[in-house]
Formats: C-alpha cells, structure tokens, sequence
C-alpha cells in the first residue's frame, strides 16, 4: 500500500478516536484542565515487499470499414455555350377608358321676338307706300309680294311700261303720312334686305 494512503488512514483513525473522547466531555461539562490521557495504536510496520504492476490491457483491432466511393464531380457548362432565354414580359394591361361625362349643355338663348310688321292701312287709306322693286318678269315680282303678304305686309304690284318694255313694281302700303312711311322702309330694309324708298301714292302707283 502506498504510504502517503497509510498516513491519511492513520490520520483518520485519530481523528475519530479523539471525537470520541473529547465530544462527551464538551457535552458533559467536565473539567478542561483534567488531563485525558489517550492510547494511540502502534505505527504499522510497513511491508518491504515490491508491488507488481498491472498488467496491460489488451483492445481488440478495429474492424476495416469499407471505403466510401469518391463523389462523381460533374463538370459545369462553360458560360459561352448556355443559352440564355431573356425572360418575357408582358406588359401590364392599358386602363380602360373612362368615360367622360358630358356636360350639361346650355339652353340655348330663347330667339328675340321678331318685330312686329307694321300694319299697314288698307288700299286707299293713306297718301305713302314703299316701292321695293321693279322686275321684267311678273313671276317674280308675284313671288316677291307673295312672301310679303306671308309675313304680314299689305303688298301689291303694279304693271307700267318703260322705255318700250312691261315692268311689274312691288309696293307696300299705303300709310297715313310720311314719316310712317319712311319707317316702314327701314324696317322693310332690315328684315328683307331691300333698299326701298318712299312715294306718293297716286294713280302711277295704284290709286284709283
């Protein structure tokens, strides 16, 4: 046995021997000045005899394990011979057209009232009429005061000759004075766009 292990086992032993004996008399109360003699044993004699070492162990060989195949490498493609398709984009869908909404249309302004004709007398009251016209051919001078009697007019023609050939004038009225007369002509002259002027009326322009 080593003798370090000795010594901590002899070292022990006389621990516990003088717990033995001193613990009671802590406990009891007995007098600290009465001596305690204590017997230790004897130091064991120690054995000259040389310990044989152990024997080594003997660990059985490990079993081969079979080799792992290498991993196959597979070659990648050079970068000029891929063929690179673009992606394709599809362009996002136009908005459909929203549409506008019209806008109230203004009423359209009520046309002004047109004037009133003039009333103009009857035949043979008056002294004044307004000649608006001389035409070779009847047919128009009868469409001329046609469309003036459509329009409220007293008209009517009068057949004279001149320089050798028949002419029908047109006239309007008669009125009582002049000043009635000229405007009639103006009025004449804005609606019809005729320059009329004024004359008597005698038997040249219809007065019996």
């Amino acid at each position: 046995m080593d003798d370090k292990l000795k010594q901590r086992l002899i070292g022990a032993l006389v621990l516990v021997v003088a717990a033995v004996v001193f613990l009671p008399m802590l406990l009891s109360g007995q007098d600290e000045t009465v001596s305690v003699e204590v017997e230790a044993p004897e130091r064991p004699e120690m054995s000259s005899e040389q310990i044989a070492p152990a024997a080594p162990i003997e660990l059985a060989e490990p079993e081969v394990v079979a080799g792992i195949p290498e991993a196959e490498v597979i070659p990648m493609p050079e970068q000029d011979s891929v063929s690179e398709t673009p992606p394709v984009v599809t362009p996002p869908a136009p908005p459909a057209p929203v549409a506008a909404t019209p806008e109230p249309a203004e009423p359209a302004p009520a046309p002004a009232p047109a004037p009133a004709p003039a009333q103009a007398p009857a035949a043979g009251q008056g002294d004044w009429v307004v000649q608006l016209g001389s035409f070779s051919a009847a047919a128009n001078a009868n469409g001329f005061k046609q469309k003036l009697e459509e329009q409220g007019y007293n008209a009517y023609t009068v057949t004279a000759s001149a320089d050798g050939k028949d002419i029908t004038r047109v006239y309007v009225g008669p009125v009582l004075d002049r000043e009635s007369a000229n405007r009639l002509r103006d009025e004449l002259d804005r609606r019809q766009g005729t320059k009329g002027f004024v004359v008597a009326f005698d038997s040249s322009t219809g007065k019996r």
